[in-house]
């Protein structure tokens, strides 16, 4: 489903790439840029279009809805989607909106896009030092100038991008020094009771907020949901055991609060890339 209405300035231009077959097996690769001035009537409502799209904003002000959340982006500001998901987005309340957009896509766009998102959700805000602009700079000019390295070239700036993404919600300066006393009460009771089952809504109760406040919130200060802090934590305790006793798997799964060995053993395995007894091992 596309709607558009594409209201730009002559000034405004766009380049479609063509990837090759070398180009769409690596991570990413680069479908089409360009730089928008948008008069008031421009608009983009769709859905199911195979392609992520990152946009920054040069001057006015845009407004995007994006996965049944509204926001407002102010120059500097931008977001990064996955357009199969709906989307629409246009200059905000009848002004106008200048920016620049890359359509990108590979193995890895996905995974790193809902890395990003889950940190900080579709929109970010480009510092003084951001890399983003003289990136995308560059890829338009390579394809411009039809440069054989483009494929390589372009893939690896995209990687530097999304990781200035990613990192981004860590720049923030949030740390648990800094955050709520709230946090800090729920991050002493989830690790004095890391070995019991933590329920969410009992830990928010016990704190005085909501549980959905508290889990927004905890992952702002910590970079982690509440289950991924006692999941990390419990694993930092059973390397400890692993390291000084001589305890049995069973009983180290047992003690740090799995309900099984067997599920122990898998999540120690998709955390460290080795078994519990394989990294006893190493530290013997």
């Amino acid at each position: 489903m596309l709607q558009s209405v594409l209201s730009i300035r002559k000034d405004s231009w766009s380049i479609d790439y063509t990837p090759g077959i070398m180009a769409r097996s690596m991570f990413f690769y680069v479908q089409s840029t360009g730089h928008f001035n948008c008069k008031p009537e421009y608009m983009t409502d769709r859905q199911d279009y195979n392609t992520m799209l990152l946009i920054y904003t040069l001057n006015g002000k845009g407004f995007l809805r994006y996965r049944d959340q509204a926001y407002i982006l102010n120059p500097g500001q931008g977001f990064l989607i996955d357009c199969m998901d709906h989307q629409y987005y246009s200059p905000y309340e009848n002004g106008d909106w200048d920016f620049k957009w890359l359509h990108f896509n590979g193995c890895e766009s996905r995974s790193y896009f809902e890395r990003i998102y889950e940190n900080h959700g579709p929109v970010f805000e480009l510092d003084s030092n951001s890399i983003i602009p003289g990136h995308m700079e560059e890829i338009t000019r390579m394809i411009k100038e039809r440069d054989y390295r483009i494929d390589a070239i372009s893939s690896s700036r995209i990687v530097d991008m999304l990781t200035e993404l990613l990192l981004d919600h860590y720049k923030s300066g949030h740390s648990t020094s800094d955050a709520p006393d709230f946090i800090r009460q729920a991050i002493i009771r989830m690790e004095d009771e890391f070995s019991l089952t933590i329920n969410l809504d009992t830990l928010a109760s016990q704190v005085g907020v909501s549980k959905y406040h508290l889990s927004r919130v905890f992952k702002k200060y910590t970079g982690y949901s509440p289950y991924e802090y006692v999941l990390n934590y419990r694993l930092s305790q059973s390397k400890s055991l692993l390291k000084s006793t001589d305890l049995p798997v069973y009983a180290i799964a047992d003690k740090v609060g799995f309900d099984s060995s067997s599920h122990f053993i898998k999540l120690f395995r998709k955390h460290e890339g080795i078994t519990p007894l394989k990294f006893r091992e190493y530290w013997r």
